[in-house]
């Protein structure tokens, strides 16, 4: 079998999607059996659970693995048949059994659950050029409480290039003064730092703290 590369990137498998469309767990791997071309091709899917994805195809009629699809210079006619039907199949997987991970890390993921869950808010993407920056308003005033994007800490003057998920979050002038030591609490990234701040999401400050923060920006966002 054949990895497809970059197939579901900032994507994570939905296991009971997964099982719905029609994969069978086997060996800790899902598999999708799927005949193509009037039966004259046997697609075979391989997903794993850390997102990786193969394929085969089999030729019905001679057992063997058909290839001739996957050489983009070498394409004719019919292959490009094969390739338009297996191509296809991995959209509608990748469209019906996999979801949006913008953000990777533990952290995000539990915000984003706690402001779903408290506020039925959801993230909003609304820049192409940024599509990992998102912002969540409040639904009767569609003022924005929270913003989280990734970033390289350099950018909060911290001696690293490692990429980092953030939060801004607003608050008085007062507890902004108050928070930001530079280690915990930032000065907010791209926004106004009288009213906003801006912590990291990799654990240090913890989940509780950020949780009341939120309830305060989003309080402040009437």
């Amino acid at each position: 079998m054949r990895e497809v590369k970059d197939f579901i990137k900032d994507k994570k498998i939905d296991l009971k999607r997964l099982e719905k469309f029609g994969f069978k767990l086997k060996d800790n791997s899902y598999y999708y059996d799927i005949f193509l071309l009037n039966n004259q091709f046997k697609m075979t899917v391989k997903i794993n659970l850390d997102n990786s994805i193969f394929t085969e195809i089999i030729d019905v009629e001679t057992s063997e693995p058909y290839v001739l699809h996957l050489l983009e210079m070498k394409r004719s006619g019919y292959s490009e048949k094969v390739y338009r039907a297996y191509s296809e199949v991995l959209d509608k997987i990748k469209k019906e059994c996999f979801e949006d991970e913008i953000f990777k890390t533990y952290y995000t993921n539990e915000i984003v659950d706690y402001i779903k869950n408290k506020y039925g808010d959801e993230l909003e993407f609304l820049w192409e050029k940024s599509p990992k920056t998102a912002v969540v308003r409040r639904k009767s005033s569609k003022k924005w409480y929270a913003v989280i994007l990734t970033l390289s800490k350099r950018k909060l003057n911290l001696d690293s290039d490692e990429a980092v998920e953030i939060i801004n979050l607003h608050n008085s002038p007062e507890k902004i003064e108050k928070l930001i030591d530079n280690k915990r609490y930032f000065p907010a990234y791209h926004m106004n730092k009288k009213h906003w701040c801006t912590i990291c999401l990799d654990g240090t400050v913890e989940l509780e703290k950020i949780y009341k923060l939120i309830d305060i920006s989003y309080e402040l966002a009437k």
